[in-house]
């Protein structure tokens, strides 16, 4: 399964992580996030079970989830969340276990766990 999107029937984008979400495809998974948030107040990532994430991937998760909360937009995942985001996230450091601001001071789901 590549990287795309798709548009439900209520308006909201999901976007398909195919097998890599890294720093070589960076810029089009950017540009499919960006254009998704300017064409919907609801995105969703749907992961594909054996995706492979590095930190610029968690990167643009991170800066989606900022700008949808900032819009007054949802930004989230729907589906399982891949183990290989878990180990990104821990193996750099980056768990997060306190309230997001942008996340209506809940626990980050990207940094903190799941949804």
């Amino acid at each position: 399964m590549p990287l795309n999107s798709s548009v439900r029937e209520n308006g909201s984008i999901v976007i398909t992580s195919g097998d890599r979400l890294t720093i070589e495809n960076a810029s089009d998974f950017s540009r499919i996030v960006s254009e998704s948030l300017h064409s919907s107040s609801s995105v969703l990532i749907e992961f594909d079970s054996s995706v492979e994430i590095d930190i610029t991937g968690v990167q643009i998760l991170c800066s989606a989830c900022k700008s949808a909360a900032n819009s007054g937009k949802i930004f989230s995942y729907q589906g399982v969340r891949p183990k290989a985001l878990d180990d990104v996230i821990a193996n750099s450091g980056a768990e997060r276990h306190a309230f997001c601001k942008h996340n209506n001071d809940s626990t980050c789901i990207w940094f903190g766990g799941s949804n």
